[in-house]
């Protein structure tokens, strides 16, 4: 080999040797995610959750400024059903929480999914609702959250109900004489 010869393929291989630099430098790397320490609970997640589970003590308590405190101004219900789905909004289902009665409506929710990316949150669980103790229907619901300047809120929250084919919170069955 020249002289000449070794220069060309000496630069040859400087200029793929550069290149190749350029490209993986011009190539973000992937975001690390920052994950909880091992066997606790994502924060955001738990607080996604503590505000879900407040509006059903809300319920429990008949605490319509409670409820009030974790959803949105402009948040909705909606029920899924065979015939279709159907929607309303929050504030009437807010102010009949308050409304005095005399027994309590308890609505267990367990064994739930949480995403969250940002300020919005996707919560999907298992519920039983109970009149004092005893069974009216079940179901599943799904949750929307919006987190504001105040903390999580619920924007939507859509459901399924049915008598038939239910689960039950752990511990809890239907009154079976009602």
């Amino acid at each position: 080999m020249t002289i000449s010869t070794m220069a060309i393929v000496a630069t040859a291989a400087g200029l793929v040797l550069v290149a190749a630099c350029a490209q993986s430098a011009d190539t973000p790397e992937p975001a690390e995610t920052p994950e909880a320490p091992s066997g606790q609970p994502d924060p955001e997640e738990a607080a996604v959750v503590a505000a879900v589970e407040q509006l059903f003590e809300a319920m429990r308590t008949g605490d319509s400024e409670m409820a009030a405190a974790v959803m949105h101004p402009d948040a909705r219900l909606g029920r899924a059903g065979e015939d279709g789905i159907s929607f309303r909004p929050a504030d009437g289902f807010i102010e009949m929480i308050g409304q005095p009665r005399d027994e309590v409506y308890d609505e267990p929710i367990w064994d739930w999914t949480v995403h969250v990316d940002g300020r919005l949150a996707q919560m999907w669980t298992k519920y039983a609702f109970y009149r004092d103790e005893t069974f009216s229907h079940c179901g599943k619901e799904g949750f929307q959250l919006y987190k504001g300047d105040s903390g999580w809120q619920i924007t939507q929250l859509v459901d399924t109900s049915r008598r038939e084919d239910c689960f039950y919170p752990p511990g809890r069955e239907p009154d079976s004489t009602g």
